[in-house]
């Protein structure tokens, strides 16, 4: 029975410490949302239309008011199957904590960008027409220490 008091008291401190002991490695960061999109056949040119006229303005604005730290956009140049994304979108965040209440927020910066639901609702759907999200991740930067 002893043995089996200081097993359980041996593994409980290794699980406990196993968080500290990784964070000596490294330094936590910015969150990122990173969404992978495949951009449907013959639909790039309206993508990028809609990128530059309707999701950009709303992300400047984000970032004007301080809701997100910036964004990015990426092509990918290699794909390894006819199913790989072909563009990568990635938000940052200054911290988990940025995520909080930010879809009531962002709902009334797209709803002045589109004057009312249903026009922003009639974006996103012809947006769906010429993408599909291939994956979405909300991933975390590390510095190395």
């Amino acid at each position: 029975m002893r043995k089996l008091v200081l097993l359980v008291l041996g593994l409980s401190v290794l699980l406990l410490a196993a968080p500290v002991m990784t964070q000596e490695y490294y330094t936590e960061g910015t969150i990122s949302r990173v969404t992978l999109l495949k951009v449907k056949p013959g639909r790039f040119n309206a993508f990028m239309e809609d990128l530059r006229d309707n999701i950009r303005p709303v992300w400047d604005e984000e970032k004007s008011q301080g809701l997100i730290m910036d964004y990015k956009i990426y092509l990918n140049s290699t794909t390894d199957t006819p199913q790989d994304w072909d563009v990568a979108l990635a938000i940052q965040y200054k911290n988990y904590a940025a995520l909080d209440g930010l879809v009531a927020k962002v709902q009334d910066l797209t709803l002045k960008r589109y004057g009312s639901k249903g026009a922003r609702q009639e974006a996103l759907n012809k947006r769906v027409e010429n993408v599909e999200v291939v994956a979405s991740r909300l991933m975390r930067e590390i510095t190395l220490k």
